[in-house]
């Protein structure tokens, strides 16, 4: 760290930005656009980017020029404390404070600082912070083109009866449509709110083409061939129940027999999917021209939307007790009362739990800048894991049998598949030599196991998309 006349001249961070001279005035209100959407932040002028005090020259108005040059090209306007350090080689500071209301642009682009460089906000980030700032969620914006006739009465008042039988809620059914909505603040100044619209509305679609949800089928695990695909349309609380129809209709159900009771069971457990969706629905952007999507494949099956995870909630913070942060106030507290949703930051956990007591994998969270996903896998029957290698009955039998009980004898591989001790022998040696199989222990007490290979195909992934492009798969969907 550099010293320049008692002065400590950090390096270049978060709050930090070094400039050699006021040519680079420029770059200069874009640091501090930056800075003022973050935390604020110190420029320092005439340091080289190693630190080296290079110096300024300063004349009459170059202060006030740079000032002004400033004000000029941010949005809202920042006004920096400018002032010198050192007498002969001087060089300039500029102390930026965060601005209250965000994001601020630079040269008409909306910024942000992030380490050490400035990031330009896409559409999304910039509406999101807008908002936020302001103490409003987008839900909350209203439609000037919208009115009264455009609500469907039917819809407000079922809404109604179920709200009273799960939440007591204290508004009669019989109460004028437009009283009931500012009620439960979805009338603003007169006009319609966005979840007014959404929830209501007799053509959401009509005002905001992006409320629709799209539910599709591929073949195979990867978006390559379409065997199903549905644009779901509508207020957003009947868009949960047709698309949980959708995915009944595409996922297979089991039953089997329990203390003589027949039990069924999907191949994923429908309560984690239902929160994934409704989650999907409930907390998605809707600033952004995407749709929800329940992509369902041959091994898996995602719920993606729009909006990634409010800012200073993490991934790993879902995987245990968190805040709820409902990044559409009114739409999650009509979710609310007809319990779709629970706004205790618990939705992600029982997702998590149904996954575990239905024995498949928990599911995987994924958030990105504008989109989040949600991914479901089941379990890779141990018969298409070795589907290549040609085994025979009693093989595939034995190695069931291992996979139940975690190893196996020849003895009991005897037992389990009627093979004389000679067959057996030579059934477990090729399945040894083909890798599927692992010997433990020596002579008599040696036993098998999976090997790991097998054991880890059992819940790989088979799709072909890669990390970090799943907002982009999405808009491909749309576009087809």
């Amino acid at each position: 760290m550099k010293v320049h006349h008692g002065m400590a001249i950090p390096p270049e961070g978060e709050t930090v930005e070094l400039k050699e001279s006021v040519g680079e005035w420029k770059e200069i209100v874009t640091t501090c656009a930056a800075f003022a959407t973050a935390q604020g932040g110190r420029i320092y002028v005439g340091v080289a980017n190693d630190g080296r005090v290079l110096g300024v020259q300063i004349g009459k108005g170059t202060m006030e020029d740079l000032a002004n040059k400033i004000a000029q090209n941010t949005n809202p306007k920042v006004v920096p404390s400018i002032s010198t350090i050192g007498q002969g080689t001087t060089i300039l500071t500029l102390d930026v404070p965060e601005n209250p209301i965000k994001p601020v642009y630079a040269f008409d682009k909306p910024l942000r600082r992030s380490g050490r460089t400035n990031q330009v906000l896409s559409p999304t980030e910039a509406a999101e912070l807008y908002f936020a700032t302001r103490g409003v969620t987008w839900d909350e914006t209203t439609l000037p083109e919208a009115s009264i006739h455009d609500i469907d009465a039917g819809k407000v008042q079922n809404f109604l009866r179920r709200a009273q039988n799960e939440r007591q809620l204290a508004v009669g059914v019989d109460v004028p449509i437009d009283h009931a909505l500012r009620q439960m603040n979805l009338i603003r100044d007169g006009k319609m709110t966005v979840a007014a619209i959404l929830l209501f509305g007799k053509d959401p679609e009509w005002l905001m083409v992006q409320s629709s949800l799209r539910c599709a089928r591929f073949k195979g695990d990867n978006t390559v061939h379409f065997l199903d695909m549905k644009v779901i349309e509508g207020t957003i609380i009947d868009q949960v129940e047709e698309a949980m129809a959708f995915v009944k209709r595409h996922i297979s159900m089991e039953a089997e027999i329990k203390d003589l009771e027949r039990e069924e069971r999907w191949e994923y457990p429908l309560d984690a999917v239902r929160e994934a969706i409704t989650n999907a629905v409930c907390h998605r952007n809707y600033a952004d021209t995407g749709n929800v999507q329940v992509r369902i494949f041959d091994h898996g099956l995602e719920v993606w939307n729009p909006g990634g995870l409010p800012a200073g909630l993490t991934v790993e913070d879902l995987r245990r007790n968190h805040e709820s942060r409902p990044r559409n106030k009114l739409i999650a507290r009509v979710f609310f009362l007809i319990r779709y949703i629970e706004q205790f930051g618990t939705g992600t956990g029982r997702m998590i739990e149904e996954c575990r007591k239905a024995g498949i994998p928990e599911p995987q969270f994924e958030s990105h800048a504008d989109s989040f996903l949600v991914r479901f896998e089941k379990p890779v029957s141990l018969a298409e894991r070795v589907a290549g290698l040609k085994l025979n009955e009693r093989q595939l039998k034995g190695m069931q049998y291992a996979e139940q009980y975690g190893q196996m004898t020849r003895q009991k591989y005897e037992t389990v598949t009627g093979a004389s001790t000679a067959t057996a022998k030579r059934d477990l040696s090729a399945l040894v030599k083909s890798g599927v199989l692992r010997p433990c222990g020596r002579g008599r007490s040696i036993r098998y196991e999976l090997s790991a290979q097998i054991v880890s195909r059992k819940t790989s992934r088979k799709h072909d998309e890669k990390k970090g492009k799943i907002a982009q798969m999405s808009r491909n969907m749309h576009r087809k």
